[in-house]
């Protein structure tokens, strides 16, 4: 198998092909009440407030701005990524429309490049540069944090589901 083709595997098994571990699965099945709670306490990025669909736009986001970052002109702003989420609705829906596009989108770049272009060196954030397959690797490990991310939160309003079951009369 080319490295090519095991990154490629790879980033699919990280999005949509693991059955416990991708984003895509974890954001089965949730309703937009549950996309939007928010934990009572939460202390991350400024910009977030713990929301499941707070991450998975982020997640969705990433992928555009990593890739444009590396691939195309540098160019793609937060701004413009989340001007494109909300005119598609800003809910769950967009931020997975958002992220199935993304994810396309690094999945074709990365079927145009030959293992050997695989070590050529490409923008990153902040002025730095990595490998391409660094790029790779890095948006796989992206979608799989976000996804457990996404399961901890679950759980999280399951056991606020069930406290509240519990204590009602």
């Amino acid at each position: 198998m080319s490295r090519v083709q095991m990154l490629t595997e790879l980033l699919e098994r990280a999005y949509r092909g693991s059955r416990y571990h991708a984003l895509r699965r974890a954001l089965e099945g949730i309703d937009d009440d549950v996309a939007r709670w928010r934990p009572p306490h939460y202390k991350g990025f400024p910009w977030m407030q713990g929301s499941i669909l707070e991450i998975a736009f982020h997640a969705a986001g990433d992928k555009h701005a990593l890739h444009n970052t590396a691939f195309g002109d540098g160019a793609l702003t937060w701004e413009q990524i989340r001007h494109r989420f909300e005119q598609d609705g800003g809910d769950l829906a967009a931020a997975i429309q958002l992220a199935d596009a993304g994810h396309e989108q690094l999945l074709a770049t990365l079927r145009t490049l030959r293992d050997e272009q695989l070590t050529q060196k490409v923008p990153y954030y902040h002025g730095r540069k990595l490998t391409a397959e660094e790029v790779f690797l890095m948006a796989a490990e992206h979608d799989l944090y976000h996804a457990g991310q996404i399961w901890y939160v679950r759980c999280l309003i399951e056991g606020e589901q069930e406290r509240k079951n519990s204590t009602a009369p």
